[in-house]
C-alpha cells in the first residue's frame, strides 16, 4: 500500500509513461494498492484505487509506503502522519510520535522570523546542511546533527517534550516577514529519515506559494 503525499495529488496512467492517457487522478492522503512495479523509465507502481487501476511515477517525494492520517492545526498547517503515531498539542508546539515504542518525533514550531527559533542546543555538531530544501513551494534550509561523542543527556534541542536522541534534523522556514516555521525530528539513526522526509512531503501552509491553483492545473506527472 502506498498514499499520496503530493498536495496537488499524484496522476494515474493506462501505462508506465509520463505521456500515456491520464486514466484518473488521486487527491493528497489516498491510499492506493500496489499491484506491480517496474524500474524502467524512472521506476513505476502499478496501483488500484478505489475506481481506478493504473500506473504512478515511483518517486519517493510524491507517495509513501503504509498508510497515514490527516491533520489539521490550529497553528497554520496541515500534515499527513504515519497512522501508528499519534501528535500531541503542546504549548509552543505540535509534537507527532509513535504510539509505542522510542523511534524518533516530528515537533512543528512557529514564530515571526526563523531566528526566533535560536541555536541548536550544545552537545550536537552539524554534519549535513542543504539551502535548498523546497517544502510545499517554500525553500527552506535543511540540518542535521549528530551528538557528540561524551555529551550528556539533555532535553529536546527543539525545545519540546520529546526526548534528545543520538541524532536531530530541521528545516526552518520563512513564508514573509512576519512567519516562520521549524520542522525538526529527533531519531537515532540515519534509516528513519524517511519519516522526516514523508512528513515535510507532505505538509501544507496557509500562504499562498503553497495553495493549490485557483484554476485547474495538471497533478504531478
Amino acid at each position: 500500500m502506498r498514499t499520496v503525499l503530493s498536495p496537488l495529488g499524484l496522476n494515474i496512467h493506462s501505462d508506465p509513461s509520463r505521456s500515456a492517457q491520464v486514466v484518473g487522478v488521486a487527491a493528497q492522503g489516498t491510499l492506493l494498492t500496489v499491484l506491480d512495479r517496474r524500474s524502467d523509465g524512472g521506476g513505476w507502481y502499478k496501483v488500484q484505487g478505489q475506481t481506478v487501476t493504473g500506473w504512478i511515477v515511483a518517486d519517493p517525494t510524491l507517495t509513501a509506503a503504509g498508510q497515514f492520517v490527516p491533520y489539521q492545526s490550529s497553528r497554520g498547517f496541515s500534515a499527513l502522519y504515519p497512522a501508528d503515531w499519534t501528535f500531541a498539542e503542546e504549548a509552543s508546539d505540535t509534537l507527532f510520535r509513535p504510539q509505542q515504542g522510542s523511534q524518533g518525533s516530528i515537533v512543528v514550531r512557529t514564530a515571526a522570523t526563523t531566528s526566533d527559533f535560536g541555536p541548536v542546543m550544545s552537545g550536537y555538531v552539524a554534519t549535513f546542511s542543504d539551502d535548498m530544501v523546497v517544502v510545499c513551494g517554500y525553500t527552506g534550509k535543511l540540518t542535521e546533527y549528530t551528538r557528540s561523542a561524551g555529551s550528556s543527556v539533555q532535553p529536546s534541542p527543539n525545545g519540546s517534550s520529546a526526548p534528545a536522541l543520538q541524532r536531530y534534523a530541521e528545516i526552518r522556514l520563512r513564508f514573509d516577514a512576519s512567519h516562520a516555521m521549524l520542522l525538526a525530528f529527533n531519531y537515532a539513526s540515519d534509516a528513519e529519515l524517511t519519516v522526516f522526509e514523508d512528513f515535510y512531503n507532505a505538509i501544507t501552509f496557509a500562504y499562498p506559494q503553497c495553495q493549490a491553483p485557483a484554476s485547474a492545473a495538471p497533478s504531478p506527472t
